[in-house]
């Protein structure tokens, strides 16, 4: 588990070859999911419908994703 300034990123159940985290809100709930997303070869974000993002938790998330992509690729 990685904690951010409002969020919390939690590591589930892997894909065979992938990592996959679910992205919770410390206010309570899961607001999205970071998982592999092949066409683009990297970690991506994907929200849940309707949810709302400020300037920290984007940077946080974006970051998290690209030092993850960085981990995969150099495995």
């Amino acid at each position: 588990m990685s904690k951010g300034t409002y969020i919390t990123f939690e590591e589930r159940k892997p894909k065979p070859k992938t990592k996959v985290w679910a992205v919770l809100s410390q206010a309570g709930g899961e607001i999205g999911t970071i998982c592999w997303y092949g066409p683009w070869r990297k970690y991506c974000f994907m929200p849940i419908g309707c949810t709302v993002f400020e300037q920290v938790c984007l940077r946080e998330i974006a970051s998290f994703c690209e030092e993850e992509t960085k981990r995969h690729k150099a495995e």
